[in-house]
């Protein structure tokens, strides 16, 4: 045997042991507080849907519609805001929205502008782990707002008709000078729904303010 054999012999690494990644465990619902977010929301969508009815600008699809979003959104982003990745949660709410381009109608800008508000109730609402006093005056802000932009001090709601002109433009500024001309009323905006070159007819939803000293009826699509 050859003297310091046992001196070259190579020691073992040391084993190093692996974390162990455990998969995250899921929320617990408290259905308590679900309970008092969704009344909170419904309350809030009520006030919402009172302060339209009195100015006049409730419609009952629109009702329908934007009430159905509301609900639909707050439920979604509770059951995703009770999954523990962030990423879901982004992709759910960014499907859910994507689908405000899908609509046979088009809104109009005050449409748009009530469907935001709707929309927003939603979120405000929809977070599971939200505190409740705080949630409740974000709503109120929401509200707060909506009643004040729409007050009469700032000025008549434009009114909608459907009209069927009996000739084609091609210009934007000339149609509209030519409903100005026509119907005696100041012209807001205007949705263009089907242009029939056969008959030479144009189908097409204003909104219109009416000017002071001239009254008109307005006629309304066959």
């Amino acid at each position: 045997m050859c003297t310091g054999c046992e001196s070259s012999e190579v020691a073992p690494a040391p084993v190093t042991k692996e974390p162990v990644v455990k998969p995250p465990t899921p929320a617990t619902i408290d259905y308590l507080h679900f309970a008092a977010r969704l009344g909170l929301d419904v309350a809030a969508l009520a006030v919402f849907w009172f302060a339209l009815h009195v100015r006049g600008h409730a419609r009952r699809d629109l009702l329908m519609v934007f009430s159905l979003f509301n609900l639909g959104l707050v439920i979604v982003l509770t059951v995703i805001s009770t999954s523990a990745s962030a990423t879901a949660i982004g992709f759910g709410l960014f499907a859910m929205l994507s689908i405000i381009r899908l609509r046979s109608e088009p809104f109009g800008n005050a449409e748009l502008g009530y469907f935001f508000v709707a929309l927003v109730l939603a979120l405000v609402n929809g977070v599971a782990d939200a505190d409740l006093p705080f949630t409740a005056m974000l709503d109120a802000v929401v509200l707060i707002a909506v009643a004040i932009i729409g007050h009469p001090w700032m000025g008549p709601a434009p009114q909608k008709r459907e009209i069927t002109l009996d000739r084609i433009h091609d210009d934007d500024a000339a149609l509209r000078a030519d409903l100005e001309q026509r119907l005696g009323v100041r012209v807001v905006d205007f949705t263009i729904a089907e242009i029939d070159y056969v008959r030479e007819v144009t189908r097409l939803t204003i909104s219109f303010l009416k000017r002071e000293h001239e009254r008109a009826e307005l006629p309304v699509a066959a």
